[in-house]
């Protein structure tokens, strides 16, 4: 054969080759970047930053679980139980509001109408620039996420895509695998890989010191402004624009022990005041639902429930959504809740101040004798 006729049948071989990867990841679509899951096959989720949007675009639903890590160990099926939604759990560990934010906004413009999202609020992510992302996390898909058809080769002809995704679903089919996909209680689910216990908590610490100073809250006005640019841009405005939405926001229960950090450095004010803005912020929409837990005491201070300062156990995200569910259902008054978890704007001052006394005058040293 001639160079000429080796170089044509190489070619040729190689086209042959390119279309017939990318055929098989957009039949098989991983990602569900054009459409839903197909029914023949058995779909593994595992990689929130590549497939949460195509599942916000294209599975069916009625309500969503979204967030960091703080929601990852939710079980969408009690929240389906509770409420009687059809429900997607589609959280980014680690993400930025915006990423959250812009993730939502996907569920509206793909033509859905969510009637409930419940969303944790990270207090370390208050005061961050309304526009920030986790590129420290890796390369952010944009070419998943964006509406770009030329940027669909990176996806199609994606070597990591064909072999970790496409062809394990393919191959589902062949042997036989029922259909369908990770439970949205399995998926992202971590409690199983975690440990917990004081150890991992106090990380060694010894004692927790008397803060030399507060920080002063006047003269943090650019602070401020940072927070209410990015609360009115990526928690507020969808509120605003979605009416018929039920905003379920939530301040998760941290552990004692981060407050006392917090304490120590004369930083304890400074947060509960962003807080305090954000809460008013989000009580300017009445379809903004505000949940807090720091008071539970009984859960802050038991690090046998926690994995480090922040992170909590499956239970007691199973006890925030439940507590959730029983206040939209009307149960607020029963014994099992006290009025302080959810915030209102009758309760908003004298919870503020129960929170703030509370957590400025809490014996720390307690949480390790």
């Amino acid at each position: 054969m001639s160079a000429k006729k080796w170089f044509k049948a190489i070619l040729i071989m190689t086209i042959l080759t390119l279309f017939l990867i990318g055929g098989v990841v957009f039949f098989v679509d991983p990602f569900f970047h054009y459409r839903a899951p197909n029914p023949l096959f058995f779909y593994k989720l595992y990689d929130q930053r590549s497939q949460n949007d195509g599942i916000t675009k294209h599975f069916d639903y009625d309500a969503i679980i979204t967030g960091t890590s703080m929601s990852e160990n939710f079980k969408a099926s009690q929240f389906e139980e509770g409420l009687g939604f059809s429900t997607i759990k589609v959280t980014y560990s680690g993400a930025t509001y915006k990423e959250i934010n812009d993730n939502l906004a996907v569920a509206y413009r793909s033509g859905h109408n969510p009637r409930y999202v419940l969303r944790p609020l990270d207090y370390s992510l208050l005061v961050k620039d309304k526009d920030e992302l986790r590129e420290d996390m890796g390369e952010y898909p944009e070419w998943i996420t964006n509406d770009n058809p030329i940027d669909d080769v990176k996806y199609l002809l994606n070597k990591d895509v064909l072999l970790r995704y496409a062809l394990p679903a393919l191959a589902s089919y062949f042997q036989g695998e029922e259909p369908g996909h990770t439970s949205f209680d399995d998926y992202s689910y971590t409690d199983q890989d975690n440990k917990y216990g004081k150890d991992y908590v106090l990380m060694g610490k010894k004692r927790f010191k008397e803060p030399e100073s507060q920080l002063l809250i006047t003269g943090q006005e650019e602070a401020f402004k940072i927070l209410d640019a990015n609360i009115e841009q990526n928690v507020v405005s969808l509120a605003r624009k979605h009416p018929e939405t039920k905003f379920l926001y939530f301040f998760p229960p941290y552990s004692m022990v981060y407050w006392g950090n917090l304490y120590e450095a004369g930083e304890l004010d400074e947060i509960l005041a962003y807080k305090e803005a954000a809460i008013r912020q989000m009580l300017e929409c009445d379809n903004i639902h505000i949940y807090s837990f720091t008071t539970h005491t009984d859960i802050t201070t038991d690090l046998s429930k926690y994995r480090d300062q922040a992170h909590y156990d499956a239970e007691v995200n199973s006890f925030i959504m439940d507590t959730i569910i029983k206040y939209e259902n009307g149960y607020e008054e029963t014994d099992m809740f006290t009025s302080s978890d959810r915030i209102t704007s009758e309760n908003v001052d004298d919870y503020l101040m129960t929170e703030k006394v509370l957590l400025n005058s809490f014996d720390y040293n307690s949480l390790i004798k």
